[in-house]
């Protein structure tokens, strides 16, 4: 991982694998910005990229400055690496106190397909796909015969996405959890949007009496989404689910001794690298795929992929990570020393 830093303006970016024929990742900015802190994030494209097997990388951006100076900065950035941007080399998209207006110098020459912007009831296309990716995942892990409930922890667009997706596939929301608490109840998505719309992380106000955040981990749902920040569910969490098959949302949501007691207490867990797949296979797609082609697409991108590692010894998550790796090794001298682990 090649860590440079900006000339024009105070800042930084990452990239993960040399030679890559392409680098992707978001835009961040915040005047304490960290490298270390964005790595994991960073990795877990490159790994969404090793399991489609392509010669991509993960990558981001940190802009190191206040957001008065967001304007300056982004502009800086977008003449500095003009020629990346130009030749499609490095894609970047809005994260941490960016939006696509303001961060429009820059992505102006970004030629992907832009079905993944487009508004899906309240949500993008990306995140829908993210939802999508997540919820056939856990249908794969549960195997339900009947009405089965899910818990959502972090929730928010991708979440609602996967409570629409469950509801699909025949189940319901039991549980979501927020920074602001955790409310327990049975919710159709209709009312989580609405509720999620209106108030945002502070919906669970509105949709019962809520709990502390970390009420989220009880075993008494047959499915649990993590997506809140990296190592969204720790040792304590990872014990308190038991055998519920955890499924990530986010990247870097499971924390490596999360991982360690799943995998000891025989829980399925399903990498974020893995569930996340949707996008990257719409970034590329002809214009003329539309959006239905693609969702199936997606499906069947994880459906193969968790069928192909079904049954490893070590778990899905860490058969995830070899089928990733193996791909990587073919093109890289090395393997990238760390996993997509918070």
């Amino acid at each position: 991982m090649e860590i440079k830093q900006l000339k024009s303006t105070n800042g930084f970016v990452i990239y993960d694998l040399p030679g890559a024929d392409t680098y992707v990742g978001p835009t961040r900015l915040g005047a304490k910005l960290a490298p270390g802190n964005a790595e994991m994030l960073v990795r877990h494209q490159t790994y969404v990229f090793g399991l489609l097997e392509e010669q991509k990388s993960g990558a981001t951006i940190g802009l190191k400055v206040d957001p008065d100076d967001t304007e300056a900065a982004v502009a800086a950035v977008a003449e500095e690496m003009l020629a990346d941007f130009e030749s499609q080399s490095f894609l970047t998209s809005p994260g941490l106190r960016l939006n696509r207006n303001s961060l429009e110098p820059v992505l102006r020459y970004d030629k992907r397909n832009s079905l993944t912007l487009a508004d899906r009831d309240g949500v993008s296309f990306e995140e829908e796909l993210l939802g999508l990716g997540a919820a056939t995942a856990a249908a794969l892990a549960v195997k339900p015969t009947n009405d089965w409930k899910v818990a959502i922890e972090g929730f928010n667009q991708v979440g609602l996405s996967v409570a629409r997706e469950v509801e699909r596939l025949g189940g319901h929301v039991e549980r979501i959890a927020t920074s602001k608490g955790c409310v327990t109840g049975q919710f159709d998505s209709s009312t989580l949007a609405d509720a999620w719309m209106d108030s945002g992380v502070n919906c669970i106000e509105k949709l019962g009496a809520p709990g502390k955040p970390w009420d989220v981990w009880k075993a008494d749902v047959d499915a649990i989404f993590v997506g809140s920040k990296p190592g969204a569910i720790s040792g304590e969490g990872a014990n308190g689910v038991a055998t519920t098959p955890v499924i990530a949302t986010s990247p870097a949501a499971i924390s490596s001794k999360a991982l360690a007691i799943l995998r000891r207490n025989g829980a399925p867990a399903i990498s974020d690298f893995l569930t996340g797949v949707g996008p990257a296979l719409v970034w590329w797609a002809s214009s003329e795929v539309d959006a239905e082609e693609l969702r199936a697409t997606t499906v069947n991108t994880v459906t193969h992929l968790l069928e192909e590692i079904d049954g490893h010894e070590d778990g899905a998550f860490m058969a995830a990570c070899y089928k990733a790796e193996a791909f990587i090794e073919s093109w890289q001298e090395t393997r990238p020393f760390g996993r997509p682990l918070g």
